[in-house]
């Protein structure tokens, strides 16, 4: 955390932002609905803002290190990565676990600087390693205003699973877990995204979802 503004201005109109509330859609007004699974792969040169490996005041700002991060101090919730419908929660351990990581066994040292035992810790997650990332929509016509609405459901990091020896399986790339994006939207409307197409535009992760 920077001890000074580091910055020419107040930077203060982004943290302060609130996601607007939803427009409201009357059952019976919903003629036509789908769902929708889509799949964003940030290694595609449209998508690097993704990965922009930035580090500001609240961390790196990658945008799988954003959801983790928010998992951890708990301002939105993980939920079990086999069903999208948001069953069944997890624990951010178990969120980090479920990456596949691995454990380490770390020392701890008492005050002098001598070890005083070892502690098993799960490894960190290399956020690099993790690029794609599938989002669930439900797609709405509303007949009372003829217009077609578009409403994320979910967002769920995707990888695929290895063998021992590090060999990947194929055809084993599946959701490690779901975020339920109506959680996250005030997280997202508080996090810049760096657009290298205007540096002129501020942006956040809510407008980047919500302009599609």
């Amino acid at each position: 955390m920077s001890l000074r503004n580091d910055a020419g201005i107040e930077q203060n109109l982004i943290k302060e932002r609130s996601p607007l509330a939803y427009e409201n859609i009357r059952e019976d007004d919903a003629v036509y609905r789908v769902r929708v699974w889509r799949e964003i792969d940030a290694r595609e040169k449209l998508n690097q803002s993704f990965r922009n490996a930035s580090t500001d005041d609240n961390g790196n700002q990658r945008f799988i290190s954003i959801l983790v991060r928010a998992i951890k101090d708990g301002t939105i919730t993980a939920f079990e990565g086999v069903d999208d419908r948001f069953t069944t929660p997890i624990t951010p351990d178990a969120a980090i676990a479920a990456f596949g990581s691995g454990q380490d066994t770390v020392p701890s040292y008492d005050r002098d600087g001598n070890i005083s035992g070892y502690q098993v810790r799960e490894k960190a997650v290399d956020p690099d390693s993790i690029y794609k990332f599938r989002i669930k929509e439900e797609w709405i016509f509303d007949k009372e205003s003829s217009r077609l609405f578009v409403r994320i459901l979910g967002i769920a990091p995707v990888i695929g699973r290895k063998l021992s020896n590090g060999d990947p399986i194929p055809n084993s790339e599946g959701p490690v877990w779901w975020v339920y994006y109506p959680d996250a939207r005030p997280l997202f409307a508080q996090s810049q995204v760096y657009n290298p197409k205007n540096f002129g535009a501020r942006m956040t992760w809510e407008d980047l979802f919500e302009s599609r």
